[in-house]
This record gives structure tokens, C-alpha cells and sequence, in this order.
């Protein structure tokens, strides 16, 4: 683990951080849940549902999520982070279950680094799913359907997805050690934010990066 540069902010919900994540869309009796694509619980060892429209960060250390000096919090992908959300869909390819993106509104306190950003509280704003890959006679459409049904946000295909998230094209998630974790907000697209709801903390933060995601 190495140390890696971030700073928080506050984002209000009506003037939230857009952001980008991967999911798995996974069996729940009939229906179909979103899920975390790579964290499992070391207690049940299933992955944590996105049940509902909204959510909020929760850690097992107790403390309030996100903190900094640990890496809870709800992950999320803006322009010109590090991380790369195709390379995690390698990292997982042992996963069955069809992967999605979405696109989410980040808001209460959030962490932002080179590789992306954590987040106190996010909702769904739209869910983009693949064409292939969907098991036996199941077909986008359907699944498309019954996410519009449990959430209430717009599904669409894979060509809604930004282009700056489908080009950071590599082998795995993480970014490569000859990349600098220097925090450089110059590179990073916050422009969803509204200027008059966003509080810049005083000083900046540092915490153990790993590659895991919530």
C-alpha cells in the first residue's frame, strides 16, 4: 500500500458530483439488484446490494464513511482519474454475472484522488448496460425493464457510456506504479459540481490506496 494525495469536499444533493461505477447485476429471487463488482463481506461472502435508488457509505471500522487514512466510501470514476473501470471488468472476469455502468450523483462528503472518488452519499442517475453476456434466454431488454422498474432512472445501451470512461483501456484497474498519485484537480473534471454548494476543506489528506472498490 502506498500513500496517495486526496481532498474533501462537500457536494449538496441537488447540486451533486456526477461520477461513473461499475456494477453486477445479479439474480435477487425475480427481480434483478445492482451490487458491488468486487467487494464480498468476509461474513456472508456476498457481494453488498445497491437495493434502492439511493445509498449511503457505511465501514466495518466503525467510523464515518468516507474518512480519511482509509478507503470506504462509495467509489465513483470522473474524467481524467486514474483508475480504470474496463480494467476492473478484466480483474473480475471470474464473475458470471453481467456488468453494468452507471452513472451516480455523489453528494455529503467527498474524498477526491488521482484514482477516483469516494462518496458519503450517491444516488443513480442512469444505468448503461452491455448487449452480450447475459446468461441463458435473457436479453438486455428484459433486464433493461425490470432495473427501470426497481429504480426509476433511465437504462440504455453501453453507447451512453463517455467516452473518456470506455478509453482508459488497461490490462487491470489500478493505474500502473510509474503513475503519479499527486493530487492535480486541474485534471479532474468536477464541473457537475454547483459552486455555491461546494466547500473545500482546509488542508489536504492522505490515506492507504488500494485497489478494492465498495
Amino acid at each position: 500500500m502506498v500513500d496517495i494525495e486526496e481532498r474533501l469536499l462537500r457536494f449538496s444533493p441537488e447540486a451533486a458530483l456526477h461520477a461513473w461505477r461499475l456494477f453486477r447485476v445479479r439474480p435477487e429471487g425475480k427481480r434483478l439488484v445492482l451490487s458491488s463488482p468486487m467487494y464480498h463481506d468476509d461474513t456472508t461472502g456476498l457481494a453488498p446490494r445497491w437495493p434502492c435508488l439511493e445509498a449511503e457509505a457505511t465501514c466495518y471500522k466503525g467510523h464515518l464513511a468516507p474518512s480519511p487514512g482509509c478507503r470506504c466510501g462509495i467509489y465513483g470514476a470522473v474524467a481524467g482519474t486514474l483508475d480504470s473501470l474496463p480494467g476492473y471488468l478484466c480483474d473480475t472476469a471470474y464473475e458470471h454475472d453481467p456488468w453494468a455502468y452507471a452513472e451516480i450523483a455523489c453528494y455529503g462528503r467527498v474524498f477526491v484522488d488521482m484514482r477516483g472518488v469516494r462518496a458519503e452519499h450517491a444516488r443513480l442517475v442512469r444505468i448503461a448496460l452491455p448487449d452480450s453476456g447475459w446468461p441463458g434466454k435473457a436479453a438486455p431488454g428484459e433486464a433493461s425493464q425490470m432495473l427501470r422498474d426497481r429504480y426509476g432512472v433511465p437504462v440504455g445501451g453501453a453507447d451512453c457510456v463517455p467516452e473518456w470512461l470506455t478509453a482508459n483501456v488497461r490490462p487491470g484497474g489500478p493505474p500502473p506504479d510509474s503513475e503519479s498519485l499527486s493530487l492535480d484537480l486541474a485534471r479532474l473534471d468536477l464541473s457537475y459540481r454547483g459552486e455555491s454548494s461546494l466547500k473545500l476543506a482546509a488542508g489536504t489528506s492522505r490515506g492507504p490506496a488500494i485497489s478494492s472498490a465498495s
